[in-house]
């Protein structure tokens, strides 16, 4: 038994069965006898069927782990490699699962990647390959991990990772020879001949335009090629195709139209989840669907997958339409019940099941925390406001109040932090119970007391509504609200001894000095009130020769620290040219932005110039993210971003025309449109401006669906 109850899709586990004819592809003979190479490319320049019956030919045992973006942290990645493990010997997965969940949550990730390797290597034949597809979805992991686990599992058993983009090439050189697309590319020769193996007759000007309109992309021409008979005149789509993912848009728009209502529903599904299983289908009612289409491949166990190079272009022909929110939600509770819980997270969120989805990430939390998963964790709450509908209210606050994003349970050891310098978040721990009051009646907390342990430390949110936690216990009540507003003030000027002048000529400026330093007592001692119903006798604010200040021994954690340092990081990852780590940073940072610098105190005027700053930094948090977001072809996610920095500011136009983009890239131009007459609208009435002559070009070119 593997500890928590988190489990990977058992399709991830499945290795490919290749159809004939296979194309030849003479790049790939350059991975043979290579104990750990890498393909750093993107989808359309791999054939996974050549891939599976390479190593299917010179391997006695094949473990083929299909990665998905829930393995981008690395206690994740040591949950999936664990239930390969368990696959094959579940007794010696549930030997070292106990120990690797304990080096996972306390950062230890050599000790964890040894485990692994060494237990992996025993339970597997003495030739045996690890095929690690998805890598690009690794991130952070492979940083933390590259290092580690490579290495270990060489010593055991050789390694072919496929990274699915081709940004992953400098990072993957280090351990690996690394094949990129200009290595995997097919000439005009090799497409020949793999035309004529399928009964294809193209022309030779149609196969030379071909080759062209592909790059000499494997995967792409391997594609349309299977699509010959199904899809009708390759030779026209060809020739009217400007890309090989148009192209192939092209052709699959043709061969839906084709599909039966079950084989289109089938397909929805395996969109969302990379597989799918005639199994999944009967869960929705579905009946037999038809998988001689050429975007699927077979997999062991029955399994199917979305050939990868089909899935961007299936996207854009409309394919993800055919499940309704029912039938998403139904899929997603089969999910929940196996355990698949990250996977049913996001159905519940796309089917608009609030409740179902709050339910789901209360137990995803749970086992994220089991494997050391932190800033999956802190992201949780900001996945469930980001998902809410128009007057939700948004739960990610008060829902995970006993969440501390920056800080984590000491472990066996006592240890804290990570080796890599993150600060991850606490483990979940429930609300204490009220105590009751004098009369017995629930909801009033009483002081600790005296003797009583102090807390280990604090949490203190100024973005948004003020949250003040003193060990696992929140600051619940201001007695005064000058000595909350003082409060604020000694926190965000924390690493300096703030003098009583300063505080008086803040807070009382037009007082009398004996005036201003009798409220600033008074202020003072109604704080302290405040403080002591949660931290006992511990200080936390101290007088010391004339100035007050937080406590220092005090271990606090301040989330516009966080946000800082996080958009600080993400900015310097742009400039050194690492996109994935500079979206990683943006994302917790959007996560950590509540709300607007101390939103319940808006009229303090000390705060302003604060508030606006940390404003504009969230915005081109959200803008940046959102350009990554699309650069990576994360069109979904950069139209998050971009709707949400137009909640901010409406009239920003270059959000509107990327929102434009990303909707008509999902196949959905009519809510680009419709995004771009609510626009007008709002430019008209607000500023009354027309739309830049830009955006007016980019709304015709949808009109007339060109790619955009």
């Amino acid at each position: 038994m593997l500890p928590g109850r988190l489990r990977r899709l058992p399709g991830s586990y499945a290795a490919p069965r290749p159809r004939p004819p296979l194309t030849i592809w003479p790049a790939l003979r350059a991975v043979s006898g290579t104990r750990v190479a890498a393909l750093a490319a993107p989808p359309e320049a791999v054939i996974i069927d050549n891939i599976a019956a390479l190593v299917r030919e010179r391997y006695a045992e094949v473990v083929w782990i299909r990665l998905g973006s829930g393995d981008a942290e690395p206690g994740a990645l040591v949950l999936t490699l664990l239930g390969a493990v368990a696959r094959r010997d579940a007794a010696a997965a549930a030997g070292i699962g106990e120990a690797a969940a304990r080096c996972a949550r306390r950062g230890d990730w050599a000790q964890a990647c040894r485990l692994l390797a060494v237990t992996l290597g025993a339970v597997t034949a003495p030739r045996a390959v690890l095929v690690l597809e998805g890598a690009g979805h690794l991130d952070r992991a492979l940083d933390v991990l590259g290092p580690a686990l490579l290495p270990a599992l060489r010593n055991e058993l050789d390694v072919l990772l496929i990274s699915g983009t081709e940004r992953d090439g400098r990072r993957l050189a280090p351990h690996a020879q690394v094949l990129g697309p200009r290595q995997l590319r097919l000439d005009h020769g090799a497409a020949a001949v793999a035309a004529r193996a399928r009964g294809v007759g193209l022309p030779p000007e149609s196969l030379g335009r071909l080759v062209t309109v592909t790059a000499g992309a494997a995967g792409a021409c391997h594609a349309a090629l299977s699509a010959a008979g199904a899809a009708g005149d390759l030779d026209a789509a060809v020739a009217t195709a400007g890309t090989g993912p148009g192209l192939l848009a092209l052709l699959g728009r043709t061969m839906l139209a084709r599909q039966s209502d079950d084989s289109r529903a089938a397909l929805a599904g395996a969109v969302r989840l990379g597989v799918w299983h005639p199994r999944l289908g009967s869960a929705l009612g579905l009946g037999a669907a038809g998988w001689d289409a050429p975007w699927w491949l077979d997999l062991d166990e029955g399994w199917k997958q979305l050939d990868p190079v089909w899935r961007a272009p299936l996207q854009d022909a409309g394919a993800a339409g055919a499940l309704a929110p029912a039938s998403l939600t139904v899929l997603a509770d089969q999910l929940a019940r196996d355990g698949i819980t990250d996977r049913a997270l996001d159905l519940y969120l796309e089917a608009g099941e609030a409740d179902r989805a709050a339910d789901a990430a209360t137990s995803l939390a749970a086992d994220l925390a089991v494997w050391g998963c932190w800033p999956a964790v802190s992201r949780l709450g900001e996945r469930l406001a980001g998902d809410a509908g128009p007057g939700t209210v948004r739960p990610a606050r008060r829902g995970w109040r006993s969440w501390r994003p920056g800080r984590r349970a000491p472990g066996p050891e006592g240890s804290r932090g990570q080796p890599d310098g993150t600060l991850p978040p606490a483990l979940p721990a429930p609300a204490p119970a009220p105590a009751p009051g004098p009369a017995g009646e629930a909801g009033l907390l009483r002081p600790l007391g005296p003797g009583r342990e102090p807390p280990a430390g604090a949490s203190v949110h100024l973005l948004g509504e003020l949250q003040v936690v003193l060990g696992e216990r929140p600051v619940s009540r201001w007695v005064s609200g000058r000595g909350r507003a003082v409060f604020e003030y000694l926190v965000v000027h924390r690493h300096t001894r703030v003098r009583r002048e300063r505080l008086m000529a803040v807070f009382w400026p037009e007082a009398s000095p004996d005036a201003a330093r009798n409220s600033l007592n008074v202020a003072i001692h109604g704080l302290r009130q405040s403080l002591r119903a949660a931290a006992g006798e511990q200080p936390v604010v101290v007088h010391s020769d004339g100035s007050y200040l937080i406590e220092p021994g005090l271990d606090l954690w301040v989330d516009v620290e966080v946000f800082e340092e996080l958009v600080k990081s993400a900015r310097q990852h742009l400039a050194s040219d690492d996109p994935a780590a500079a979206q990683a940073d943006f994302h917790t940072a959007i996560g950590l932005y509540q709300g607007d610098f101390l939103a319940d105190d808006p009229y303090e005027g000390w705060a302003e110039v604060t508030r606006e700053h940390l404003r504009l930094a969230y915005l081109d948090c959200l803008d940046q993210l959102g350009r990554l977001r699309f650069a990576a072809g994360d069109y979904g996610g950069c139209a998050d971003s971009c709707r949400r920095l137009l909640a901010c500011d409406n009239c920003r136009e270059d959000t509107l025309r990327l929102l434009m983009r990303c909707h008509s890239r999902l196949g959905q131009p009519q809510l680009g449109l419709r995004q771009y007459h609510s626009f007008v609208a709002t430019l008209r009435a607000e500023l009354h401006l027309p739309p830049a002559p830009a955006t007016t070009a980019l709304a015709a070119s949808i009109r007339r669906h060109e790619r955009v």
